[in-house]
């Protein structure tokens, strides 16, 4: 006589850590979009031509920490959806932002419009950093309940 069938463990499914990727990097645009034309307008206040305007680097430093909240916030979204899973997911969201920042600094060459040098590799560092601790400090947080 044989012995009955343990039961199956579910399939892993690919549909938490899609829809995770994508909540995360959403709530990063969401974050980073409307903060960054808030800030820009309130910048532009009081300028004659808004066509030369320039940032200078306090502003430059506002967009960087506009920047942090929304990726800090995409990935600690992106650990709690993917609740006791790897850390792959949050680590591949910071990925993606990271490598779409590093398009401007590969891209290289200043022109007129154009965002200093240490801006863009700020922004590229910036965004590969908070990602992974909102989605770190999210994991630590689950731990420990």
């Amino acid at each position: 006589m044989t012995a009955p069938l343990a039961p199956s463990s579910p399939a892993p499914s690919f549909i938490r850590p899609a829809l995770g990727l994508l909540a995360g990097l959403g709530i990063t645009a969401l974050i980073v979009g409307p903060g960054i034309v808030i800030a820009t307008l309130a910048m532009l206040r009081g300028v004659a031509d808004p066509r030369a305007f320039r940032a200078a680097p306090e502003h430059l430093a506002v967009y960087l920490v506009i920047i942090a909240v929304g990726a800090f916030a995409g990935g600690l979204a992106t650990a709690r959806i993917t609740v006791g899973r790897s850390f792959y997911t949050v680590f591949l969201m910071a990925l993606v932002l990271f490598t779409s920042a590093m398009v401007f600094v590969l891209r290289g060459g200043e022109s007129a419009q154009a965002e200093p040098r240490w801006f863009t590799w700020a922004r590229a560092i910036t965004v590969l950093v908070a990602a992974l601790l909102g989605g770190f400090l999210e994991r630590r947080r689950q731990a420990s309940q």
